[in-house]
């Protein structure tokens, strides 16, 4: 049976998944990038991404140029396997606001995105889809997060759908108990504010419990599924 799943989510000790006063220029917050710092040495980071931006890394993420194995990249290549497309949020998809002012704005990745697949953003504003290189179109959704789920399961023929983020999009796919994999990766660090993922979930009540615990050097991997 087809899942919504949600991959590879970063959250920090407190309960963020964004850090506060988020911008074009930092894009998951003010202290946000060190949710990925488990993701970003790992093998399977460094095959879906350009090497021009994986260069700019900072030295104590670098690794090795073909990126680290381990128990890091095994949760993240697990979080790819057996998607057929993809949902995010318009706030992930670009840091424009209301009507679509710049239809030159294509998303944070370039000409080449490493989805491969369609994608479908949820917006109040509608858009022609966008067909990118490497087999990535990106749709635009204005009919509600249900709309999204039943077009992205159709476009994945028989394959699971990955639910991007951002926090917003996730916790209303949570809160309407839409999501059947939750994979959060936890940091050891402190936000103090920002977007937080859970409040005013009752996780309990919509039938979600824990499956998988398992730490590494960098973060604690953890697996919600729903009954």
């Amino acid at each position: 049976m087809q899942k919504l799943r949600v991959q590879n989510f970063g959250i920090s000790l407190d309960g963020y998944s964004a850090g506060p006063n988020q911008s074009i220029d930092c894009p998951v917050g003010v202290g946000g990038m060190a949710l990925g710092e488990w993701f970003f040495p790992t093998r399977t980071f460094r095959r879906m991404h350009n090497p021009d931006w994986t260069a700019n890394l900072p030295d104590h993420l670098s690794a090795r140029q073909d990126g680290a194995a381990g128990i890091d990249d095994y949760f993240a290549a697990r979080g790819f396997e057996n998607v057929g497309a993809l949902i995010i949020g318009r706030n992930m998809f670009g840091p424009i606001r209301g009507a679509w002012a710049n239809y030159d704005w294509k998303g944070w990745w370039g000409e080449n995105p490493p989805f491969h697949c369609e994608v479908f953003v949820l917006t109040h504003h509608a858009r022609a889809s966008v067909a990118m290189q490497g087999g990535t179109t990106f749709h635009f959704v204005t009919d509600g997060i249900e709309a999204a789920l039943q077009r992205a399961k159709a476009a994945a023929s028989g394959k699971d759908v990955q639910l991007g983020g951002g926090v917003a999009t996730v916790r209303a796919y949570l809160r309407a108990g839409l999501v059947d994999e939750l994979h959060l990766a936890q940091s050891p660090v402190l936000l103090g504010s920002g977007e937080s993922l859970f409040t005013g979930l009752d996780l309990l009540s919509l039938g979600y419990r824990c499956v998988e615990r398992v730490p590494s050097s960098r973060t604690t991997h953890i697996v919600l599924t729903r009954s």
